[in-house]
């Protein structure tokens, strides 16, 4: 699933405040893009402000151990990358490089993800992308899907969305049968809500998410990727994950 083109923000919410040592100052914060697209387990919104989910821990965990607070912005996927590029924030995490255009720096790989089509229970079963020729699609506005693009070119008929949530609530009423998400999402859902009757269909394009950030951005990149790196290292970042499995 690729976003494409995206620009600038709203500012929200910090994390957690650092203290600094007697007569310093602290450190500016480290500023992290809340793509709005995004949905639980990934992140929860209140009022348009980040307010919970992994990526909320994720730069939480960042910061503090850069001894800054994290702040979030929340930007609609569309303006991630022009916002990131123009030094509206310093980072974004979880992406890939095909997923936003621009020059950045990157972190290693952090997040395992993939994507999966998912099916009404009551909708006939799929066995290849192929299947879904012809029929309404729930997707994400400003995302690509190459896999089902190539599967099915003009034969794809997408019913965008500008959130997960909001394709959630189409399954639900029925007004269509299938949408593709992320495995992480519909594993959420699943757990936190049994009797939503979905169907894990057809699961494609696996990868691990990385964090960019802006070439703009005056926080030493080194410093960001030393961070990142032992948190990786000393099993913060899979204790982390481990809590929305």
């Amino acid at each position: 699933m690729t976003p494409t083109r995206c620009l600038l923000p709203l500012l929200s919410l910090l994390f957690v405040p650092v203290l600094a040592g007697a007569g310093e100052a602290p450190l500016p914060p480290l500023v992290f893009i809340a793509p709005t697209n995004h949905s639980m387990p990934m992140a929860r919104f209140q009022n348009g402000e980040l307010a919970g989910g992994l990526l909320w821990d994720l730069g939480g965990l960042i910061a503090q151990r850069m001894g800054r607070r994290a702040v979030f912005v929340s930007i609609p996927s569309r303006r991630v990358s022009d916002a990131l590029a123009d030094g509206h924030a310093d980072a974004v995490c979880y992406v890939l490089p095909r997923w936003i255009h621009g020059s950045f720096r990157w972190s290693q790989p952090l997040i395992p993800n993939g994507g999966m089509v998912v099916a009404r229970s009551d909708a006939p079963v799929l066995h290849t992308l192929a299947d879904l020729a012809d029929k309404p699609v729930g997707t994400i506005v400003g995302y690509r899907y190459p896999e089902i693009e190539a599967a099915l070119g003009s034969h794809f008929i997408r019913d965008d969305a500008p959130t997960m949530d909001s394709n959630f609530r189409k399954l639900d009423i029925g007004r269509m049968q299938y949408a593709v998400m992320e495995l992480a999402t519909l594993n959420y859902r699943l757990r936190t809500e049994p009797r939503s009757h979905l169907r894990a269909e057809i699961g494609f394009n696996n990868f691990k998410a990385q964090c960019a950030f802006s070439l703009k951005s005056a926080v030493p990149f080194e410093q960001a990727d030393q961070a990142i790196n032992g948190l990786v290292g000393d099993g913060s970042i899979q204790a982390l994950l481990d809590k929305y499995h």
